[in-house]
């Protein structure tokens, strides 16, 4: 059995010839900006078999020459004499910067008298008229596509950010496609996809104190695992929305993957720890799309089973900022999911990022999580106080079984004292003002506990 051919097919070897020429460009020392824009440019030319790119922008009232592919003077005036007899005629303004297309192009005849064709591909940038401009292509060119422009101007402009790291450049076009036409051919799905698993081998884990509010009784009560780019330490958020935009495989690995990374760089930062009452729960995001598969079911299993971490220091987040999987009854089936993780493998939930995302009273009322977290951006809007209130009432209401309400992001700027968080039933907060995220797991200090307990007392 064979996939239906895509149209995209034929671009495959053009992405290719792209990534593979700046990653042999990567291996030269090239650091100034206009040595590398004119390298990519060179990239793009040889990679398309034209005769000719540069860029150029439109500034005070004219337009200008950024970067060009070569610094051959004479070819140069040539092209810039044809590029102004086109850009001054009346339909082309009209047309580059219509939102609607990716470029065009138009055909002129060369001093040879061959007809070629010369493109224009605008640019996302902050100036609404800078362009890419590739001379002398033929005529018939399958490259005079819309697609084409589209690999071009994203291969440019990510190559501008990503210079030494071509598959990221490579991961960007893939995505621009994706988002674009929708569907792209089963190999560059298989080569995004092989992308994506390399760069989440890469992601590490910092770890964010959960305080438990309490004047009497102040201490972390648990720990929530943070992905982090190894360089920047940053969230690594192109992972994220790389997942959310290719589906379901991609979420899959990626939650398999983090749960892994997180609970055994937990377990070796637990084991550095000599006191029992400093081994406390360990939250984990999972996606709501992830808590139907068995796979993912089969990976908490294991590492309950190898004991990288007990059951009671289990809590896997849902996040409200996604919806659930799109299923007759949805909530319902969701639900009974989640229970076959309680009664299976012992484990907890809590619903993170409360009052930003989907339906979030119904999915609170019909989850009964052991954990609600308040979303921050809730701080900042008026009737806060009604909303915590409301969401401690709610779930509070299940005397069975009710939840603990946890505000996230909490630091000096926000516009609650801890005091009235307390007031308000907030038994634990997150966020800066118990301590910043960090690859290791860590005890207050005492001068961490008198500054937080002073906080407590103030309005």
């Amino acid at each position: 059995m064979s996939y239906l051919h895509n149209f995209l097919e034929p671009y495959e070897d053009l992405i290719k010839n792209l990534i593979l020429r700046l990653t042999d460009l990567t291996d030269k020392t090239v650091t100034a900006k206009t040595e590398v824009n004119s390298q990519i440019l060179k990239i793009i030319k040889d990679s398309l078999t034209a005769e000719f790119a540069l860029v150029i922008s439109y500034e005070q009232d004219k337009w200008i020459v950024k970067f060009k592919s070569d610094d051959d003077d004479i070819s140069s005036n040539i092209y810039l004499e044809i590029i102004n007899s086109i850009i001054l005629s009346s339909i082309f303004p009209k047309c580059i910067f219509n939102p609607a297309y990716h470029g065009i192009y138009k055909i002129y005849e060369n001093s040879q008298r061959i007809s070629k064709a010369i493109v224009f591909i605008p640019l996302k940038t902050s100036l609404k008229s800078e362009m890419i401009v590739v001379c002398g292509l033929p005529q018939d060119s399958f490259l005079l596509e819309d697609v084409c422009s589209l690999i071009v101007s994203t291969f440019y402009q990510s190559s501008q950010t990503s210079f030494v790291y071509p598959s990221l450049v490579e991961a960007a076009i893939l995505d621009e496609l994706k988002k674009t036409f929708g569907f792209v051919s089963a190999s560059l799905y298989n080569r995004r996809l092989n992308l994506f698993l390399t760069r989440l081998q890469g992601m590490i884990v910092y770890f964010e104190p959960v305080l438990h509010l309490d004047l009497e009784y102040l201490f972390i009560s648990g720990w929530e695992a943070l992905a982090r780019n190894p360089d920047s330490f940053m969230a690594p958020v192109d992972l994220f929305q790389a997942a959310e935009l290719w589906g379901s495989s991609f979420i899959v690995e990626l939650d398999k993957y983090f749960l892994k990374c997180a609970t055994k760089s937990y377990r070796l930062n637990r084991s550095k720890q000599r006191r029992v009452e400093d081994i406390v729960p360990l939250s984990v995001n999972v996606y709501p799309e992830s808590l139907m598969h068995s796979e993912y079911f089969e990976t908490v299993r294991q590492i309950l089973v190898e004991q990288i971490i007990f059951p009671r220091n289990l809590i896997l987040e849902i996040s409200e900022k996604t919806e659930l999987p799109k299923l007759k009854d949805g909530m319902v089936v969701f639900k009974n999911v989640l229970l076959e993780y309680v009664r299976q493998l012992k484990i907890r939930f809590a619903i993170d990022d409360f009052g930003v995302g989907y339906a979030s009273v119904s999915r609170l009322a019909g989850l009964n999580p052991s954990y609600v977290k308040i979303d921050r951006d809730i701080l900042y809007h008026p009737p806060s106080d009604v909303i915590i209130r409301f969401v401690h009432e709610l779930v509070t209401a299940n005397n069975l079984n009710p939840s603990n309400v946890i505000v996230e992001g909490v630091d000096e700027s926000v516009p609650l004292s801890l005091r009235r968080l307390k007031e308000f039933g907030v038994t634990y907060i997150q966020g800066h003002i118990v301590g910043k995220p960090a690859p290791e797991i860590y005890r207050l200090s005492q001068e961490k506990v008198a500054y937080l307990k002073k906080l407590i007392l103030e309005y």
